[in-house]
Protein backbone atom coordinates (compact mmCIF):
# COMPACT_ATOMS: atom_id res chain seq x y z
CA UNK A 1 0.00 0.00 0.00
CA UNK A 2 2.93 2.45 0.76
CA UNK A 3 4.47 1.50 -2.04
CA UNK A 4 1.12 2.46 -4.21
CA UNK A 5 0.87 6.00 -2.43
CA UNK A 6 4.36 6.89 -3.03
CA UNK A 7 4.54 5.40 -6.87
CA UNK A 8 1.32 7.87 -7.18
CA UNK A 9 2.45 10.58 -5.57
CA UNK A 10 5.98 11.23 -7.60
CA UNK A 11 3.82 10.37 -10.61
CA UNK A 12 3.19 14.01 -11.21
CA UNK A 13 5.75 15.89 -10.11
CA UNK A 14 8.88 17.50 -11.97
CA UNK A 15 11.77 19.57 -10.68
CA UNK A 16 14.51 21.62 -12.14
CA UNK A 17 18.10 19.65 -12.23
CA UNK A 18 20.17 21.78 -15.24
CA UNK A 19 18.51 23.40 -18.23
CA UNK A 20 14.89 21.70 -17.81
CA UNK A 21 12.35 20.06 -16.00
CA UNK A 22 13.17 16.38 -14.59
CA UNK A 23 10.42 14.24 -14.19
CA UNK A 24 10.58 12.49 -10.24
CA UNK A 25 9.60 9.30 -12.18
CA UNK A 26 12.83 8.69 -13.98
CA UNK A 27 15.13 10.25 -10.83
CA UNK A 28 13.47 7.93 -8.07
CA UNK A 29 13.07 4.58 -10.18
CA UNK A 30 9.73 3.70 -9.03
CA UNK A 31 9.40 0.73 -11.27
CA UNK A 32 12.23 -0.93 -9.66
CA UNK A 33 10.85 -0.27 -6.10
CA UNK A 34 7.65 -2.58 -7.50
CA UNK A 35 9.77 -5.05 -8.94
CA UNK A 36 11.88 -5.54 -6.46
CA UNK A 37 9.37 -6.13 -3.94
CA UNK A 38 7.95 -8.59 -6.05
CA UNK A 39 10.66 -10.40 -6.23
CA UNK A 40 11.59 -10.13 -2.70
CA UNK A 41 8.14 -11.55 -1.54
CA UNK A 42 7.38 -14.11 -4.68
CA UNK A 43 10.30 -14.76 -6.31
CA UNK A 44 11.70 -14.82 -9.85
CA UNK A 45 8.10 -15.46 -11.35
CA UNK A 46 6.18 -12.86 -10.12
CA UNK A 47 8.89 -10.19 -10.23
CA UNK A 48 9.72 -11.12 -13.70
CA UNK A 49 5.93 -10.74 -14.65
CA UNK A 50 6.37 -7.27 -12.72
CA UNK A 51 9.09 -6.03 -14.70
CA UNK A 52 7.99 -6.55 -17.85
CA UNK A 53 4.49 -5.06 -18.02
CA UNK A 54 5.30 -2.36 -15.40
CA UNK A 55 6.92 0.25 -18.29
CA UNK A 56 3.52 -0.44 -19.92
CA UNK A 57 1.12 0.08 -17.74
CA UNK A 58 2.91 3.05 -16.31
CA UNK A 59 3.41 4.26 -19.50
CA UNK A 60 -0.65 4.42 -20.05
CA UNK A 61 -1.32 5.79 -16.70
CA UNK A 62 1.22 8.44 -16.24
CA UNK A 63 2.98 8.36 -19.90
CA UNK A 64 6.27 7.66 -18.94
CA UNK A 65 8.69 6.04 -19.86
CA UNK A 66 8.81 7.75 -23.26
CA UNK A 67 7.76 4.90 -26.10
CA UNK A 68 11.73 4.72 -27.21
CA UNK A 69 11.88 3.63 -23.88
CA UNK A 70 9.81 1.36 -23.18
CA UNK A 71 11.54 -2.23 -24.37
CA UNK A 72 14.96 -1.18 -23.17
CA UNK A 73 13.01 -0.32 -19.28
CA UNK A 74 11.07 -3.87 -19.92
CA UNK A 75 14.65 -5.71 -20.66
CA UNK A 76 16.32 -3.89 -17.37
CA UNK A 77 13.31 -4.68 -15.22
CA UNK A 78 13.34 -8.25 -16.22
CA UNK A 79 16.91 -8.68 -15.56
CA UNK A 80 16.48 -6.78 -12.37
CA UNK A 81 13.88 -9.23 -11.19
CA UNK A 82 15.90 -12.21 -11.54
CA UNK A 83 19.50 -10.89 -10.51
CA UNK A 84 17.33 -9.58 -7.42
CA UNK A 85 15.57 -12.72 -6.94
CA UNK A 86 18.42 -14.97 -6.72
CA UNK A 87 20.38 -12.50 -4.59
CA UNK A 88 17.66 -12.38 -2.24
CA UNK A 89 17.63 -16.49 -2.19
CA UNK A 90 21.26 -16.86 -1.97
CA UNK A 91 22.13 -13.76 0.36
CA UNK A 92 18.69 -13.03 2.10
CA UNK A 93 20.75 -10.22 4.68
CA UNK A 94 22.07 -8.60 1.55
CA UNK A 95 20.72 -4.87 2.53
CA UNK A 96 22.27 -3.96 -1.33
CA UNK A 97 20.94 -6.57 -3.45
CA UNK A 98 18.72 -4.04 -4.97
CA UNK A 99 20.88 -1.58 -5.68
CA UNK A 100 23.71 -4.11 -7.35
CA UNK A 101 20.65 -5.35 -9.00
CA UNK A 102 19.93 -2.29 -10.77
CA UNK A 103 23.47 -1.86 -12.00
CA UNK A 104 23.75 -5.23 -12.95
CA UNK A 105 20.78 -4.37 -15.30
CA UNK A 106 21.81 -1.22 -16.99
CA UNK A 107 25.22 -3.11 -17.10
CA UNK A 108 23.16 -5.59 -19.29
CA UNK A 109 21.26 -3.27 -21.50
CA UNK A 110 24.13 -1.61 -22.00
CA UNK A 111 25.96 -4.13 -23.56
CA UNK A 112 23.47 -5.79 -25.37
CA UNK A 113 22.54 -2.17 -27.05
CA UNK A 114 26.25 -1.92 -27.68
CA UNK A 115 26.02 -5.54 -29.70
CA UNK A 116 23.09 -4.77 -31.10
CA UNK A 117 20.78 -1.71 -31.57
CA UNK A 118 17.79 -3.89 -30.47
CA UNK A 119 16.68 -0.96 -28.70
CA UNK A 120 16.26 1.47 -31.10
CA UNK A 121 17.51 5.19 -31.14
CA UNK A 122 18.19 5.47 -27.09
CA UNK A 123 21.59 7.13 -27.73
CA UNK A 124 25.05 6.30 -27.10
CA UNK A 125 24.80 2.98 -24.77
CA UNK A 126 27.95 4.67 -22.70
CA UNK A 127 26.39 7.83 -22.30
CA UNK A 128 23.22 6.12 -22.01
CA UNK A 129 24.30 3.74 -19.14
CA UNK A 130 26.29 7.62 -17.43
CA UNK A 131 22.88 9.59 -18.10
CA UNK A 132 20.95 6.23 -16.01
CA UNK A 133 23.12 6.05 -13.46
CA UNK A 134 23.82 9.88 -12.36
CA UNK A 135 20.13 10.56 -12.72
CA UNK A 136 18.82 7.35 -10.62
CA UNK A 137 21.13 8.11 -7.85
CA UNK A 138 18.41 8.92 -5.33
CA UNK A 139 16.63 5.74 -6.76
CA UNK A 140 19.32 3.96 -5.33
CA UNK A 141 19.46 5.64 -2.30
CA UNK A 142 15.64 4.40 -2.22
CA UNK A 143 16.39 0.88 -3.49
CA UNK A 144 18.76 0.65 -0.88
CA UNK A 145 16.21 2.20 2.15
CA UNK A 146 13.43 -0.40 1.05
CA UNK A 147 16.12 -3.33 0.24
CA UNK A 148 17.11 -2.78 4.21
CA UNK A 149 13.93 -1.91 5.62
CA UNK A 150 12.64 -5.05 4.22
CA UNK A 151 16.04 -7.19 5.16
CA UNK A 152 15.78 -6.12 8.81
CA UNK A 153 11.63 -5.92 9.40
CA UNK A 154 10.88 -8.87 7.44
CA UNK A 155 13.77 -10.86 6.70
CA UNK A 156 13.99 -13.89 4.51
CA UNK A 157 15.59 -16.89 6.00
CA UNK A 158 17.52 -19.29 3.52
CA UNK A 159 16.64 -23.13 3.33
CA UNK A 160 19.73 -25.22 2.34
CA UNK A 161 18.80 -27.98 0.23
CA UNK A 162 19.78 -30.53 2.63
CA UNK A 163 17.27 -28.66 5.38
CA UNK A 164 14.87 -29.24 2.84
CA UNK A 165 15.19 -32.79 2.69
CA UNK A 166 15.78 -33.39 5.89
CA UNK A 167 12.46 -31.25 6.48
CA UNK A 168 10.27 -33.09 4.02
CA UNK A 169 11.86 -36.66 5.62
CA UNK A 170 10.43 -35.68 9.00
CA UNK A 171 7.26 -34.42 7.51
CA UNK A 172 6.82 -38.29 5.81
CA UNK A 173 8.29 -39.66 8.95
CA UNK A 174 5.04 -38.02 11.08
CA UNK A 175 2.28 -38.51 8.19
CA UNK A 176 3.60 -42.37 8.27
CA UNK A 177 3.46 -42.94 12.07
CA UNK A 178 -0.23 -40.93 11.91
CA UNK A 179 -1.37 -43.44 9.62
CA UNK A 180 0.17 -46.53 11.38
CA UNK A 181 -1.85 -45.05 14.69
CA UNK A 182 -4.70 -44.83 12.74
CA UNK A 183 -5.26 -48.64 11.76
Amino acid sequence: MLLAIAWLSLSRFTWRRGPGPVHWARTFCRLFWATFVAAYFYGARVGLLVGLFAPAINLLVTGLPAWKFLSVMSFELAIFAIVTAWAVKRLPRLILSAPLGYIVAKIASTGVQAATPVFGDIGQPVDFFVRSLTGGIAGLVVLAAINAALVWFIPKTRVRRNESFALRGHCEAIVRMDLSHGN
